[in-house]
């Protein structure tokens, strides 16, 4: 058993002990000039939608920006909240159809400053019927609507914010529909 054990450690001790190897002469490498195909330089500092415009719409970067206190102001004549413009690129939209009696998710859609839809984007809901309006993605609107960060019925909800759309008007065949003819 002793043999088996002085082996090992003979050979452990060998090892050791050798001189190592001698370093080996590799020639130099010199660098050659080349040319590099790179990419152009990004724009670190692209251009920003204003506050507001100068027809008084909003902005999506304008409005998360402000001041919410501002935006949830009553208006005194119908003591609802009142009314503001936003403009924006449609990044998303999710309408519902009208044969469908509950939608799930809620109809809505995403407002964007940036033309493909990147960047801060806005909830705009509370309009079953989003094709009345016809919108479509990558379009440059302006809705009407107030601001709020929660739906009455619950529906939506959005900490930072949302713009809750304002009922359109009747169409004009509707009103004359509506209207009693004077009979006699």
């Amino acid at each position: 058993m002793r043999v088996l054990l002085v082996i090992p450690a003979a050979a452990l001790l060998t090892a050791a002990c050798q001189s190592p190897p001698l370093p080996v002469d590799r020639p130099k490498r010199v660098p050659t000039a080349g040319t590099a195909a790179l990419p152009p330089v990004p724009d670190l500092n692209p251009p920003q939608a204003p506050e507001r415009y100068p027809d008084g719409a909003w902005s999506v970067r304008g409005l998360l920006a402000t001041d919410k206190a501002k935006l949830n102001t009553i208006d005194p004549a119908s003591q609802a909240p009142a009314s503001l413009q936003l403009r924006g690129t449609v990044a998303s939209l999710h309408p519902c159809a009208l044969t469908e009696k509950v939608c799930r998710p809620a109809p809505y859609l995403e407002l964007s400053d940036n033309k493909t839809g990147q960047g801060r984007r806005l909830l705009v809901a509370g309009e079953r019927d989003l094709d009345a309006r016809h919108f479509s993605v990558g379009t440059e609107v302006t809705v009407h609507g107030h601001f709020a960060t929660a739906s009455a019925d619950g529906m939506y909800f959005a900490p930072d914010g949302l713009v809750l759309l304002d009922p359109l008007p009747p169409p004009p065949d509707a009103d004359a529909a509506t209207a009693k003819p004077d009979g006699k």
